[in-house]
This record gives C-alpha cells, structure tokens and sequence, in this order.
C-alpha cells in the first residue's frame, strides 16, 4: 500500500516537472520518492527472497 502511494506521488512529481513546473521542492522530491521506494522494494525483495529459501531448505 505504501509502495503504490509513493508511486503515485513520484509519478506527480514527475508529471508536474514535465510540465514544466521545475521548482527545486519537486526535483527534490522527486530524489527523496525515488530513493524511498527503492528501499520499500529491495526489502519487499528481501522479505520475498528469504521466505522463498526457507521453505525449499
């Protein structure tokens, strides 16, 4: 739920840089959003990964 509430508020950001509405709040923020949803998907990622190898052991 997280990820797809970020996403859209990257996607914003985004879409109002585009448009030409280049403030540095929202190329900041676009920075800021990119990073915070790297992190939520490589721990999505890792949680995924981990609980795959458990239960093939």
């Amino acid at each position: 739920m997280q990820l797809v509430a970020l996403h859209r508020l990257l996607d914003f950001a985004i879409s109002q840089s585009l448009e030409g509405n280049t403030d540095d709040r929202i190329l900041e923020g676009v920075v800021i959003l990119t990073r915070m949803i790297g992190r939520k998907v490589r721990r999505l990622a890792d949680k995924l990964l981990a609980g795959e190898s458990s239960c093939c052991d």
